[in-house]
C-alpha cells in the first residue's frame, strides 16, 4: 500500500518537474496558494510590460489581484489592458483559437473582469467558448467557473479534482461528494500520468484540501499515525513563521526566524509535538554500548518511537546519501540499546530545497532496519538564506 506522503511527494516533484507558460505557473501557484510563488509570476507578467501585455500575461495577473498581490501601478495597468483587450474581436474566422480555448486565461480574466462594471463581452465570449471546448471537460470546467464568476452559469462537478480545488478558493460550494470524487483523482500516483502543471498543481490543491478535511490528531490519545501525520504537516503549519521584510506594527521590529542547524529543528518539533504527546523528551539518553552513551533527539515514550532529525545542507547526491548513512548507523545503534522503544521516524530538513529529490530520499530511509516512517521538509520559499 502506497503511503499518502509519498502521493503528496510526487505530486510536488511533478509540479517543480514541469515547465509551463506564465498563466499557467500562476494558477498552479493560486490555486496552491503559493503566494511566494505567485508574487514571483505577477513580477514577470508586469515586469514584461511593454507596450500591450499578452493574454497570459493578463491572466497571470488577475491570480494575483484575486490574492490581492498588485501595486496601485500594476493595478491600474491591468484595469488599463482589460478594457483594450474587451475590444478584440475573438473568433475570427482564418485565425486559430487561441485565447479563446484557453480555459487557465480566460479564467485568470474573469477574476478581474468581476470588478469592473461592463462584463457583458466576457460573458459572451465564455458562452461561445463553452460550445467550442464541450468535449473537453477540464477547458469545460474553468469556463465553467469563469461564468460563475460572474453570474452567468453553474460551476461543472467535472472533473471532481477541478471543482473541488476551484471551490476551495471560493468558486463553488466545497460538498462532501465533490470532495470524495476529488480524492478519487488525487489520491494516484501521477508519475506515470502525461499531466501539466496546471492539473498536477489542481491534484495537490485537493489532496491538501481533503486531507484538511477528513484528518485530525486525536489529543486524548494520540497514537502513531497521529505523530505522522503533525509531523507531514509542519510545512502548512510554517504558512505564518515570522520571515519579515519589515515591521508588522510601528512599534516592532523586523522578526526574522532563520533555522539553520539541527538544534532549530528540533525546537520547531518540540514546538509542535508538545501538546500533542505530553510524554515528549528531547535529549533522551539511552543505556550506554562501551563507551557510547547514545543520546537521541526526541522521544515519545508512550508509543515506543524515537525521532531522530537531520539537517541538510546541501542538495548533491553526496549529502542526500550521507544523511541515509548517518540514520543508518544512528538507527543500529539506538534500537540495540534500548527495550523501551522499537522504531524510529527519521525527519530531514532540506535547507537546499530540493523537492524533486525527497520520494528517492524518503524510500531508502525507510528501507533501513528500525525506520518505521521517514518525513522530509523542504526550507520554506520564502525564507532565504543568509547572505
Amino acid at each position: 500500500m502506497i503511503d499518502l506522503s509519498t502521493i503528496r511527494q510526487e505530486l510536488v516533484r511533478a509540479i517543480a518537474a514541469n515547465d509551463a507558460a506564465i498563466h499557467l505557473r500562476a494558477f498552479g501557484a493560486w490555486v496552491l496558494g503559493d503566494i511566494d510563488g505567485l508574487s514571483r509570476e505577477v513580477s514577470a507578467a508586469s515586469g514584461a510590460y511593454e507596450n500591450n501585455l499578452l493574454p497570459e500575461q493578463i491572466a497571470a495577473l488577475g491570480y494575483g489581484k484575486a490574492c490581492g498581490l498588485l501595486t496601485d501601478a500594476q493595478d491600474n495597468v491591468l484595469l488599463s489592458e482589460i478594457q483594450r483587450f474587451s475590444g478584440r474581436r475573438f473568433f475570427s474566422a482564418g485565425r486559430p483559437l487561441r485565447v479563446e480555448i484557453d480555459g487557465i486565461a480566460l479564467l485568470g480574466i474573469a477574476l478581474v473582469v468581476r470588478h469592473v462594471p461592463d462584463q457583458t463581452w466576457l460573458i459572451d465570449l465564455l458562452s461561445r467558448s463553452a460550445l467550442e471546448v464541450a468535449d473537453n471537460p477540464w477547458t469545460l470546467g474553468l469556463v465553467s467557473a469563469a461564468k460563475q464568476l460572474l453570474g452567468a452559469g453553474p460551476m461543472l462537478q467535472d472533473p471532481a479534482d477541478l471543482a473541488f480545488a476551484l471551490s476551495l478558493r471560493g468558486i463553488g460550494d466545497p460538498t462532501d461528494a465533490l470532495a470524495a470524487g476529488a480524492w478519487q483523482l488525487s489520491s494516484q500516483v501521477p508519475s506515470s500520468q502525461n499531466l501539466g502543471l496546471d492539473r498536477f498543481s489542481v491534484r495537490l490543491a485537493s489532496f491538501d484540501g481533503v486531507v484538511a478535511r477528513t484528518s485530525h490528531v486525536r489529543i486524548a490519545s494520540p497514537g502513531f499515525d497521529d505523530l505522522l501525520l503533525a509531523l507531514r504537516g509542519i510545512p502548512r503549519a510554517m504558512k505564518h513563521w515570522a520571515f519579515e521584510t519589515k515591521p508588522r506594527t510601528p512599534r516592532s521590529k523586523i522578526a526574522v526566524w532563520h533555522v539553520e542547524n539541527e538544534y532549530h529543528v528540533q525546537a520547531l518539533l518540540w514546538t509542535i509535538l508538545a501538546p500533542i504527546f505530553p510524554d515528549l523528551e528531547d535529549e533522551e539518553n539511552l543505556p550506554s554500548i562501551g563507551h557510547k552513551r547514545p543520546r537521541v533527539d526526541l522521544a515519545v515514550p508512550s508509543i515506543r518511537t524515537l525521532i531522530e532529525v537531520k539537517y541538510m545542507r546541501g542538495g548533491a547526491q553526496a549529502d542526500f546519501a550521507k544523511v541515509i548513512d548517518e540514520v543508518a548507523a544512528d538507527a543500529s545503534l539506538y534500537l540495540s540499546t534500548s527495550k523501551a522503544f522499537d522504531r524510529i521516524v527519521a525527519f530531514v530538513w532540506d535547507d537546499s530545497a530540493h523537492p524533486e529529490q525527497h520520494h528517492e530520499l524518503q524510500s531508502g530511509l525507510e528501507k533501513l532496519k528500525g525506520v518505521e516512517a521517514a518525513v522530509v521538509v523542504s526550507r520554506p520559499g520564502r525564507m532565504g538564506r543568509r547572505s
